[in-house]
């Protein structure tokens, strides 16, 4: 016998003790709080016969059933055989009491007691048995809806951090391919410069991998950082992109990190660049949201498999922290990004 089961056992014993008790002081108090009752020690024990035997009998069954079925994935099979099995088994346990205590107890013959049973008798007891375990199945039910409620919200929960963790994994990659292309163009039209923007992408880079694993940074962190980021667009680009910021550096807000700098790129990405037509992106902060916008002079026929990969980057990990929505806002002339800034 494992410890489980003694362990349940024991626990039963007493519940047994309590329910002859109870049935004790009812009895009590149903015969005018006669004080024989409480001291009747032969009825206690009955009492106990009957509450042990019954109750033992249907906690071994139910042991049995719930090992070999799943309320997950056999719920009709637990009612039926629950339901009938345990009227049945039951019945035998009612029997199997009475038997000890008319035979056994009160010293009846064998033949006496068959003779004194009446199917009356174990219909009421049928009935009981079948009330008993349709409020037991319901109480195991209502426990087994609500730990399948527990598993499907921490599967959705482990989903989700799953898919953020994915998300930010995207934002190292990502950065290195953009920024290499630009030092690889750099390095045929300006050797000095490729040096030069190799010194402030590994500083960059540094802040991408201190930064890439938390939720979230401070606003003048991200906006710092934006500025170092632009320096390296400007080097590239020279005067054909251009940076306008009105920004409130408040330490109480909060940004999802490296999104200013995937909204940057992917200006950068989608757009014609020269001197004729400057690519100008600006910066600012009003209402509790930060506004990334740039005027569009788009490239033609443009194609990429990582179209899109920022903004909704972007959008992902924002819903993590707040119903706010990150909003798009596209004219002819001008695409703008808000991004809800958290506190």
């Amino acid at each position: 016998m494992n410890a489980r089961l003694k362990q349940a056992i024991i626990r039963f014993t007493i519940v047994s003790v309590a329910i002859s008790v109870f049935i004790r002081l009812t009895d009590f108090i149903a015969q005018d709080f006669n004080v024989q009752v409480l001291f009747n020690f032969k009825a206690y024990a009955i009492n106990f016969l009957y509450a042990f035997i019954i109750g033992l009998v249907n906690m071994l069954s139910f042991a049995v059933i719930y090992k070999k079925y799943n309320w997950y994935r056999d719920v009709k099979k637990i009612i039926l055989i629950g339901v009938i099995g345990s009227v049945i088994w039951s019945t035998a346990a009612f029997f199997i009491a009475r038997y000890v205590h008319f035979v056994v107890i009160e010293g009846l013959s064998h033949n006496q007691f068959l003779e004194s049973q009446f199917a009356a008798t174990y219909i009421f007891a049928m009935l009981i048995a079948f009330l008993v375990t349709l409020i037991f199945h319901a109480i195991y039910f209502y426990k087994a809806l609500q730990e399948s409620k527990l598993r499907e919200q921490a599967y959705e929960n482990a989903q989700t951090t799953a898919q953020y963790d994915a998300l930010k994994n995207q934002l190292d990659p990502h950065f290195l391919f953009n920024s290499l292309n630009v030092l690889s163009a750099l390095i045929d039209e300006n050797p000095e410069k490729a040096q030069e923007f190799t010194t402030h992408l590994s500083r960059i880079y540094r802040y991408v991998l201190d930064h890439k694993s938390k939720e979230l940074v401070s606003l003048s962190e991200e906006l710092s950082f934006a500025k170092r980021y632009m320096k390296l667009i400007e080097m590239r680009f020279e005067n054909s992109v251009k940076f306008e910021i009105s920004s409130n550096e408040n330490e109480e807000f909060k940004i999802i990190p490296l999104s200013l700098q995937l909204l940057i790129e992917n200006a950068i990405k989608h757009n014609k660049i020269s001197e004729e037509n400057a690519l100008i992106i600006s910066i600012e902060t009003k209402n509790e949201t930060l506004r990334v916008s740039n005027n569009i002079n788009k490239k033609q026929q443009y194609q990429s498999k990582r179209n899109g990969i920022g903004l909704e980057n972007i959008k992902h990990r924002v819903s993590k922290f707040t119903a706010r929505q990150v909003e798009v806002i596209e004219t002819r002339t001008q695409f703008s990004v808000e991004i809800p800034l958290i506190k």
